[in-house]
């Protein structure tokens, strides 16, 4: 990706970014506007929180609104705009965000640089892909917690925190699919799918 350099050393994740690395770039299917909306959460840590909905947030002093913190997508149709929510919460995307970013912030550089063709995507593989983006969603919405804190320059906050470590076994089945489209090995797939697992899962 012009203006970084991958954070990455071992021979299977030079082998996982060889076989990616041919793809266009997600900016080629990004529109300036467009009533096919993704969000996505700007500060990922362990996570990144992609939906295909606003995330609840109010304070006092503005009401409910969409958090500073939550940017927004824009895709040629929903369609499209399903396989790039499930995408943007693959562990691959996670991956791709760890070994190019500050590994803080989430910013348009490594969504729009991140390689898939989504015009020469099969129908299929998009069907998959929007299939277990739907589930998500709903298993998302399921786990958030509604959280409430106190600022001095807003008052008090209300927002919705999620919990994507509780959605595992349908991010690795979104993995599964992003592994057929790119031709991984099982071994390759494997290493996404327990990539800095420990930390995520709040294992240590």
């Amino acid at each position: 990706m012009e203006g970084a350099i991958p954070k990455i050393g071992l021979p299977i994740e030079i082998s996982i970014m060889k076989r990616i690395r041919s793809f266009k770039g997600l900016r080629n299917y990004l529109y300036k506007s467009s009533p096919n909306e993704v969000y996505f959460h700007n500060a990922p840590q362990y996570w990144v929180r992609a939906m295909d909905f606003a995330p609840y947030f109010w304070n006092e002093r503005k009401g409910e609104q969409i958090s500073t913190h939550v940017k927004t997508l824009y895709l040629e149709n929903k369609l499209d705009a399903s396989v790039v929510t499930a995408i943007l919460n693959s562990s691959l995307f996670y991956f791709w965000f760890i070994i190019h970013s500050n590994c803080r912030d989430l910013i348009m550089r490594e969504i729009e640089n991140f390689p898939i063709d989504i015009k020469e995507m099969s129908l299929e593989t998009k069907r998959k892909l929007t299939n277990f983006s739907k589930l998500l969603m709903i298993d998302l919405a399921k786990n958030a917690q509604r959280k409430e804190c106190h600022y001095k320059t807003t008052g008090k906050v209300k927002y919705d925190e999620f919990y994507p470590k509780h959605s595992k076994c349908l991010i690795d089945q979104i993995d599964c699919v992003l592994s057929e489209y790119y031709g991984f090995t099982s071994e390759e797939l494997e290493f996404i799918s327990n990539y800095d697992i420990k930390y995520r899962m709040g294992l240590i």
